[in-house]
């Protein structure tokens, strides 16, 4: 707790020993700062795979986002949620205020303020950068969301900041401390070095990525260092008739072989999106994902994110989804993700409506049907249903 008492304190000094702007006799300092965010309450009901024993769960969510303009060239972002949550479950799972406080960053901003039976209240920072730019380069220093990935569902490419598909209560996903240097060579193509230490070699990533154009297509290459692998990825983005066409796919290979697994594996992915005249957008996509086999992850919560190169919890994975927009006030979706070989099925329909400016229901599902005995689709087989309310400001 003393780390981040000292830390805060550093980030209010930073605040004020900034340089000011050349026309800071015009501008003041509080038109150079901003606060940004949202407030949503989520009450949620959830039932076995026979759609009985009903549970009840809410989540009460508060996101604050600080952003100071010292000058035109310097930036500094502040970003993070609180939430207070009450869940009958947490009564019974050991260590539950440690394994919430858990931050896999090189600073501890993850913090559990409130543990008393089925309620528990959680705070984290994550963004927290200076970014430095000028003409044709941009430097981002802190914790930062480095997002390398191309799919709307599965990103082998991002090797900083995965994210799980099923975590319907983080749309701002989750940041990496890092170090990010990226050079514009023209509107099209740029060179980017990004590197996020750890306390130990083993947990780094660090590794350099190429953009640039070619065939009409957007292309990416990287390559880099993650957590003790080597990784080689491509990816791109372009049209085939008129529908999206996307893809990524990244090879990594074990530093120091290690007895008994798979020293090398990949994960790919590809799919295609296609906006109807109807104003229905479709996406289509399949994984897979070659780290599945080499070591199963073990996780505490389906929507903690997985890692690039064990990044679902199958080997194979087919999603379709589609969101149609019925009225500029009214839209829908639906979305299922397939997966064969552990014999699951994932739907997720919703509808939100904007009730007034700034203020937005929402209604949706999550249905995890089958999953084979001892994979952790078959331990969450049955289905939520979440209802929010979200105002802005």
């Amino acid at each position: 707790m003393q780390n981040k008492t000292l830390f805060l304190i550093l980030i209010v000094k930073t605040l004020f020993l900034l340089p000011v702007s050349a026309n800071d006799n015009e501008e003041s300092f509080m038109d150079r700062f901003s606060i940004r965010g949202y407030v949503r309450d989520m009450p949620i009901l959830s039932l076995d795979e026979d759609f009985s024993d009903p549970e009840f769960t809410n989540i009460f969510h508060n996101r604050l986002n600080f952003r100071f303009d010292a000058t035109e060239n310097i930036q500094l972002r502040v970003e993070g949620r609180n939430r207070l949550m009450y869940n009958e479950m947490l009564k019974d799972i050991p260590n539950v205020k440690d394994i919430f406080e858990e931050d896999d960053g090189l600073l501890d901003m993850s913090w559990v303020w409130f543990s008393d039976g089925p309620w528990l209240g959680h705070s984290e920072i994550d963004r927290l950068y200076m970014n430095w730019s000028t003409e044709g380069w941009r430097v981002r220093v802190g914790r930062q969301r480095i997002n390398w990935g191309i799919n709307l569902v599965s990103n082998p490419n991002d090797l900083f900041n995965t994210y799980s598909f099923f975590d319907f209560d983080y749309p701002e996903r989750p940041g990496a401390d890092a170090i990010r240097i990226q050079h514009y060579l023209d509107h099209a193509s740029q060179i980017q070095l990004a590197v996020s230490p750890a306390e130990d070699s083993e947990d780094m990533v660090a590794a350099g990525m190429v953009n640039f154009q070619q065939w009409n297509y957007d292309i990416q290459t990287l390559a880099g260092y993650y957590k003790d692998r080597s990784a080689i990825g491509i990816g791109w983005a372009g049209n085939i008739g008129g529908a999206g066409f996307k893809g990524e796919a990244t090879w990594f290979y074990d530093l120091e072989k290690t007895p008994g697994i798979e020293r090398g594996n990949i994960v790919a992915a590809v799919g295609m999106d296609y906006m109807f005249s109807t104003g229905t957008f479709g996406v289509v996509e399949f994984l897979y994902n070659g780290g599945y086999q080499r070591d199963p992850e073990q996780v505490f919560l389906i929507t903690e994110p997985l890692q690039p190169d064990n990044i679902m919890f199958s080997e194979y994975a087919a999603t379709l989804s589609a969101d149609h927009m019925f009225s500029p006030i009214l839209n829908g979706g639906m979305a299922v993700m397939v997966m064969p070989d552990i014999e699951a099925l994932f739907v997720s329909p919703n509808i939100s409506y904007s009730v007034i400016t700034d203020l937005d229901f929402e209604i949706l599902a999550q249905i995890f049907i089958g999953g084979e005995e001892g994979t952790v689709l078959h331990e969450y087989a049955g289905s939520s249903w979440i209802a929010s309310l979200k105002y802005s400001f």
